[in-house]
Protein backbone atom coordinates (compact mmCIF):
# COMPACT_ATOMS: atom_id res chain seq x y z
CA UNK A 1 0.00 0.00 0.00
CA UNK A 2 1.26 3.16 -0.79
CA UNK A 3 1.35 6.50 0.94
CA UNK A 4 -1.12 8.73 0.38
CA UNK A 5 0.18 12.23 -1.32
CA UNK A 6 -2.55 14.51 -1.52
CA UNK A 7 -6.04 14.22 -0.05
CA UNK A 8 -9.08 16.85 0.41
CA UNK A 9 -12.72 16.87 0.56
CA UNK A 10 -14.85 19.34 -1.19
CA UNK A 11 -18.69 19.79 -1.75
CA UNK A 12 -19.94 21.28 -5.06
CA UNK A 13 -22.31 23.54 -5.37
CA UNK A 14 -23.70 24.07 -8.83
CA UNK A 15 -22.21 27.34 -9.34
CA UNK A 16 -18.57 26.15 -8.28
CA UNK A 17 -19.09 23.38 -10.37
CA UNK A 18 -19.94 25.94 -13.15
CA UNK A 19 -17.27 28.25 -12.26
CA UNK A 20 -14.83 25.48 -13.17
CA UNK A 21 -16.20 24.92 -16.78
CA UNK A 22 -17.06 28.09 -17.73
CA UNK A 23 -13.92 30.66 -17.67
CA UNK A 24 -13.83 32.49 -20.70
CA UNK A 25 -16.59 35.69 -20.49
CA UNK A 26 -18.42 36.53 -23.87
CA UNK A 27 -16.40 40.02 -25.93
CA UNK A 28 -19.21 42.31 -26.54
CA UNK A 29 -16.89 44.76 -28.20
CA UNK A 30 -15.53 41.99 -30.34
CA UNK A 31 -18.53 39.94 -31.45
CA UNK A 32 -20.37 43.53 -32.12
CA UNK A 33 -17.57 44.69 -34.27
CA UNK A 34 -17.54 41.29 -36.04
CA UNK A 35 -21.62 41.30 -36.59
CA UNK A 36 -20.77 44.87 -37.81
CA UNK A 37 -18.58 43.64 -40.48
CA UNK A 38 -21.15 40.47 -41.25
CA UNK A 39 -23.68 43.30 -41.88
CA UNK A 40 -21.35 45.09 -44.43
CA UNK A 41 -20.50 42.20 -46.47
CA UNK A 42 -24.34 41.73 -46.98
CA UNK A 43 -24.29 44.73 -48.83
CA UNK A 44 -22.38 43.26 -51.45
CA UNK A 45 -22.67 40.72 -53.94
CA UNK A 46 -19.14 39.20 -54.10
CA UNK A 47 -18.94 38.76 -49.67
CA UNK A 48 -22.73 38.16 -49.64
CA UNK A 49 -22.19 34.68 -48.59
CA UNK A 50 -19.29 35.17 -46.84
CA UNK A 51 -21.54 38.31 -44.10
CA UNK A 52 -23.95 35.12 -44.01
CA UNK A 53 -21.15 32.99 -43.11
CA UNK A 54 -19.71 35.40 -40.57
CA UNK A 55 -23.33 36.34 -38.82
CA UNK A 56 -23.94 32.78 -38.64
CA UNK A 57 -20.53 32.18 -36.83
CA UNK A 58 -21.36 35.14 -34.49
CA UNK A 59 -24.63 33.85 -33.65
CA UNK A 60 -23.22 30.43 -32.68
CA UNK A 61 -21.00 32.36 -30.23
CA UNK A 62 -23.52 34.34 -28.90
CA UNK A 63 -25.70 31.10 -28.36
CA UNK A 64 -23.34 28.76 -27.17
CA UNK A 65 -22.61 29.79 -23.51
CA UNK A 66 -26.21 29.36 -22.67
CA UNK A 67 -26.26 25.90 -24.21
CA UNK A 68 -23.13 25.32 -22.38
CA UNK A 69 -24.65 26.68 -19.14
CA UNK A 70 -27.46 24.61 -19.38
CA UNK A 71 -25.16 21.24 -20.52
CA UNK A 72 -23.54 21.59 -17.20
CA UNK A 73 -26.59 22.68 -15.14
CA UNK A 74 -27.74 18.90 -16.23
CA UNK A 75 -24.55 17.05 -15.79
CA UNK A 76 -24.59 18.44 -11.96
CA UNK A 77 -27.86 17.29 -11.11
CA UNK A 78 -27.01 14.20 -13.19
CA UNK A 79 -24.49 12.72 -11.12
CA UNK A 80 -26.15 12.64 -7.82
CA UNK A 81 -22.48 12.10 -6.33
CA UNK A 82 -21.29 15.97 -6.91
CA UNK A 83 -24.01 16.76 -4.15
CA UNK A 84 -22.24 15.12 -1.26
CA UNK A 85 -18.99 15.75 0.35
CA UNK A 86 -16.25 13.90 -1.57
CA UNK A 87 -12.90 13.12 -0.97
CA UNK A 88 -10.42 13.20 -3.72
CA UNK A 89 -6.87 11.81 -3.68
CA UNK A 90 -3.79 10.45 -5.01
CA UNK A 91 -1.25 8.27 -4.16
CA UNK A 92 2.09 7.20 -5.80
CA UNK A 93 -0.38 4.47 -7.28
CA UNK A 94 -3.63 5.34 -7.29
CA UNK A 95 -6.41 8.10 -8.02
CA UNK A 96 -9.34 8.05 -5.84
CA UNK A 97 -13.16 9.32 -5.10
CA UNK A 98 -14.71 8.83 -1.71
CA UNK A 99 -17.83 9.80 -0.42
CA UNK A 100 -20.54 8.47 1.71
CA UNK A 101 -22.19 6.24 -1.66
CA UNK A 102 -19.41 5.89 -3.87
CA UNK A 103 -15.83 4.96 -3.62
CA UNK A 104 -14.03 4.74 -6.64
CA UNK A 105 -10.34 3.96 -7.58
CA UNK A 106 -8.28 3.75 -10.06
CA UNK A 107 -4.07 3.16 -11.07
CA UNK A 108 -2.23 5.95 -12.43
CA UNK A 109 -2.11 3.47 -15.65
CA UNK A 110 -5.55 4.21 -15.89
CA UNK A 111 -4.99 8.20 -16.25
CA UNK A 112 -6.54 9.10 -19.55
CA UNK A 113 -6.44 12.82 -19.83
CA UNK A 114 -5.91 15.89 -17.28
CA UNK A 115 -5.94 19.87 -17.38
CA UNK A 116 -5.71 22.79 -15.25
CA UNK A 117 -8.65 24.57 -14.98
CA UNK A 118 -8.88 28.14 -12.99
CA UNK A 119 -7.49 26.77 -9.38
CA UNK A 120 -7.87 22.88 -9.93
CA UNK A 121 -5.97 19.85 -11.65
CA UNK A 122 -8.68 17.45 -12.93
CA UNK A 123 -7.93 13.64 -14.15
CA UNK A 124 -9.82 11.86 -16.15
CA UNK A 125 -8.88 8.19 -15.41
CA UNK A 126 -10.99 5.01 -17.05
CA UNK A 127 -13.78 3.83 -14.71
CA UNK A 128 -13.89 6.45 -12.20
CA UNK A 129 -15.42 10.38 -11.29
CA UNK A 130 -13.24 12.82 -12.09
CA UNK A 131 -10.58 13.49 -9.37
CA UNK A 132 -10.79 17.19 -8.44
CA UNK A 133 -7.30 18.57 -6.99
CA UNK A 134 -6.75 22.13 -5.94
CA UNK A 135 -3.84 23.55 -7.37
CA UNK A 136 -2.94 26.24 -4.65
CA UNK A 137 -3.52 23.95 -1.71
CA UNK A 138 -0.84 21.47 -3.32
CA UNK A 139 1.46 24.36 -4.41
CA UNK A 140 1.03 25.39 -1.06
CA UNK A 141 1.78 21.08 0.52
CA UNK A 142 5.02 21.32 -1.90
CA UNK A 143 3.17 18.49 -3.64
CA UNK A 144 2.00 20.22 -6.58
CA UNK A 145 5.39 19.05 -9.07
CA UNK A 146 5.19 15.01 -8.25
CA UNK A 147 1.42 14.96 -8.85
CA UNK A 148 2.24 16.95 -12.00
CA UNK A 149 4.55 14.63 -13.11
CA UNK A 150 2.89 11.82 -12.69
CA UNK A 151 0.02 13.30 -14.77
CA UNK A 152 2.57 14.10 -17.38
CA UNK A 153 4.26 9.89 -16.98
CA UNK A 154 0.79 8.56 -17.63
CA UNK A 155 -2.29 10.83 -19.34
CA UNK A 156 -1.90 13.12 -21.98
CA UNK A 157 -3.06 16.93 -21.19
CA UNK A 158 -6.77 18.04 -22.30
CA UNK A 159 -6.35 20.80 -24.58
Amino acid sequence: MSVTLFEHTVKFDEKTYRGIWVTKPVRWIRISFTISIGIIMLFWSYTMILGILVLGLCLIALVSPSIISKGLHHNYHGHKYLHQPLTYGVSEDLLWVRGKTLDASANWSLLATWQVRTDWLILNASGIPQVFLPVSEMKESGIFDQIMQLALDYGKEFK
